[in-house]
């Protein structure tokens, strides 16, 4: 009963927060997903049933259907990955179901809130245009570039492309933005977990993560859409430019869980010149080196270079 009490006190207090300072929305919103999801092992499934419906009339009382948002990013995911975790699933099990969650309920918030029609390519640049002319109806930002020895008309084209590729991935964001929270919210339990030593939530140490592979297939599948529609930048095209910007931090995430591991397994000297040369890279060609730390993290899943499932087995 007592934990119970916590929890509603807890969810209750962060969906306060929510709903009254913007500011601190997102943290409000990891807190309330840590409550709900650690509700699977501190109470029964009845009572975290019940506290996510009290959350869900608070946060309706507090500002209606405005805080439908948070309870699709947050609640939602977090309220799924607590029933499984009362039903003794593990870390990885509930990773899967939280993010595939956080995912189709980032898409449908997206859809709700933009459709993305036959006539999207002409809203895009008419919002493109829009944005343009309010950053550069200021005659004082047009001189300072000016005194720089820019010219105007190359800013604007520049701005231009910028703008239309932040519009066009509206949708990769609102999925990138839900997906850190479930991974945040899980993350953070686990630790929560380890520190008052419950028996749940173990994961395995960054360096031994590897990407699923089916995972790759979502890769190639954006890719084969953005390569179809790229010559008339159809609907295609922005499906699939959406999915590989989706799919870059994941696959740059387990990229570096690549680069732990061979980090791990050098020798102190030799970890001194790999810094030192990735530093360089990553200054010198950003780009270069954010694609070979995503494609690194993106072959492990097929050719497992690092022998973890091997080394799964052998422990078995």
């Amino acid at each position: 009963m007592r934990n119970f009490v916590y929890l509603i006190l807890i969810s209750s207090i962060a969906g306060v927060v929510m709903s009254s300072l913007p500011s601190l929305a997102f943290v409000g919103g990891i807190a309330w997903g840590i409550s709900l999801l650690l509700g699977g092992c501190l109470t029964s499934r009845k009572n975290l049933i019940l506290i996510f419906g009290l959350n869900i009339l608070l946060l309706y009382g507090l500002a209606g259907s405005s805080n439908l948002f948070f309870l699709l990013i947050f609640g939602i995911p977090s309220f799924i990955m607590g029933l499984l975790l009362g039903e003794q699933k593990g870390y990885y099990e509930l990773q899967k179901w939280g993010l595939l969650t956080a995912v189709l309920l980032a898409s449908l918030i997206f859809g709700l809130s933009y459709n993305l029609g036959e006539d999207a390519a002409v809203d895009i640049q008419a919002e493109v245009d829009q944005y343009v002319q309010e950053i550069y109806s200021s005659p004082n930002l047009m001189q300072f570039y000016e005194q720089q020895g820019i010219k105007a008309e190359d800013i604007e084209y520049s701005s231009a492309l910028v703008i239309r590729w932040i519009i066009v991935h509206q949708a990769a964001f609102y999925c990138i933005y839900a997906i850190l929270a479930a991974y945040l919210v899980l993350l953070l339990s686990s630790h929560i977990c380890r520190r008052n030593k419950l028996a749940t939530l173990s994961r395995k140490p960054f360096r031994e993560e590897k990407m699923p592979w089916q995972l790759t297939w979502v890769v190639i599948i954006a890719l084969s859409l953005w390569l179809l529609g790229r010559d008339y930048m159809t609907n295609l095209y922005y499906i699939g430019s959406n999915m590989l910007v989706v799919a870059a931090p994941v696959t740059m995430y387990y990229g570096l869980a690549g680069l732990a591991y061979l980090w791990s397994r050098s020798t102190p000297g030799r970890r001194r010149l790999n810094l030192v040369f990735l530093i360089i890279f990553f200054l010198i060609i950003p780009l270069a080196a954010i694609i070979f730390v995503g494609l690194l993290g993106l072959f492990d899943s097929l050719l497992d270079y690092r022998k973890l499932d091997h080394k799964k087995e052998v422990k078995q």
